[in-house]
């Protein structure tokens, strides 16, 4: 019998993970991350301000803020990729 098919998938989505370069796996996880948050505070100001647009209020803020963690992981990425390539190989493993 093989490994279950999740655990299979899951291993290999980890280790595809790990071959991005630093740059795109920071813009992933930062766009991803950012637009979670802007979604949630999207839907509680339209809550506030007027509940039938609170929808559209997501969107509203979400996008944005999905596009500033995207560039911001981006930015992170690559001062990871310069640090490490200039660092002496003993401190970075």
């Amino acid at each position: 019998m093989g490994e279950p098919s999740t655990k299979k998938s899951l291993r290999v989505f980890l280790t595809l993970k790990h071959i991005e370069p630093p740059p795109v796996r920071w813009a992933n996880t930062w766009s991803g991350s950012r637009r979670v948050v802007g979604a949630i505070v999207g839907l509680i100001i339209g809550l506030f301000v007027y509940a039938p647009t609170a929808p559209f209020a997501m969107v509203e803020i979400g996008i944005p803020a999905a596009m500033v963690g995207g560039v911001l992981g981006l930015l992170i990425g690559s001062l990871e990729m310069g640090v490490v390539e200039f660092l002496p190989s003993d401190i970075c493993g």
